[in-house]
């Protein structure tokens, strides 16, 4: 919430000011909802797992741009106005150069009650401050300083730098994209060349539990208690679901068929990890056959 206040200064007299921090905006609850989620979202079995990085990368670069440019100081003088960003490079602006737009804006609160108020948007530069009437104490007295003040903007007035950096933000998501995409293309490559050369290795092991993992369940992870930090990940699951459901029971023997390279890798370690080895799913093993 804006805070507005009238002050006195030696030199010049503050008419109202308006400070914004990093926690003290609308995307406050966003971005410490994502910040406290980065370690489940990378970190898995305490490895640290790059596979949900896209779409991390995306929703928390975006959350971080918007509450970056909603980081400010703003001091309103008799003819100009003082812009400070969260940087702290500050700009001087003659008010003729300001303008505003004040609308009627329907929303919800935190109680998800409907409610109507007015919207006062006000155009530094390239900047816009938005201040609604039911937050503001002195929302009807700014509101006539801005009618002798400034000049009315047009509402659709648009700040394409809003546009611009989550473009590029969601690019780069695309990029990381699929580079993860290609870093299972070639983990599933090494496995089958493996196993083409050498054939299957078979693990014999005790049964804990499984684990099914998604929305509509297409996928399955098996544990054992002998391989404590790996999911074992039946192939053709999907396929033939309710063959693995029940399929084993807490304590009884099970035997995995995987690929020599996911053994030599992850089980022996008699073979360095490659770099989507080590950050893409280290903690999973494809099960192509399960007993």
């Amino acid at each position: 919430m804006y805070k507005l206040s009238a002050s006195k200064m030696s030199v010049k007299k503050i008419k109202f000011e308006f400070k914004k921090r990093i926690f003290n905006n609308r995307f406050s609850i966003p971005l410490f909802i994502s910040i406290i989620g980065l370690p489940i979202i990378l970190f898995r079995n305490g490895v640290f797992d790059l596979t949900n990085l896209p779409i991390f990368f995306v929703i928390l670069g975006n959350v971080i741009y918007f509450s970056l440019t909603n980081v400010y100081t703003i001091k309103i003088f008799e003819n100009t106005t003082e812009f400070k960003n969260v940087f702290g490079k500050t700009k001087i602006i003659p008010n003729n150069k300001i303008t505003y737009s004040e609308t009627y804006f329907a929303g919800k609160d935190t109680m998800n009650n409907k409610f109507q108020t007015l919207k006062l948007e006000i155009k530094f530069l390239s900047k816009r401050v938005t201040l609604f009437k039911n937050e503001e104490e002195n929302y009807d007295s700014f509101i006539k300083y801005c009618k002798k003040n400034y000049s009315r903007f047009p509402d659709k007035t648009i700040n394409y730098w809003n546009y611009f950096i989550p473009t590029l933000i969601f690019s780069f998501g695309i990029y990381f994209f699929i580079f993860t995409r290609n870093s299972f293309i070639k983990q599933s490559e090494d496995n089958l060349t493996q196993i083409q050369k050498y054939g299957y290795v078979k693990i014999v092991g005790t049964f804990k539990d499984y684990e099914t993992i998604g929305r509509n369940i297409n996928e399955v992870w098996f544990h054992l208690y002998e391989y404590p930090k790996f999911d074992f990940s039946p192939i053709d699951f999907s396929k033939n679901k309710s063959k693995y459901y029940n399929l084993k029971k807490n304590g009884e023997k099970t035997i995995i068929y995987i690929s020599p390279n996911e053994y030599k890798k992850k089980i022996i370690q008699n073979i360095p990890l490659k770099f989507y080895d080590k950050f893409f799913q280290y903690n999973e093993i494809t099960a192509y056959k399960v007993e």
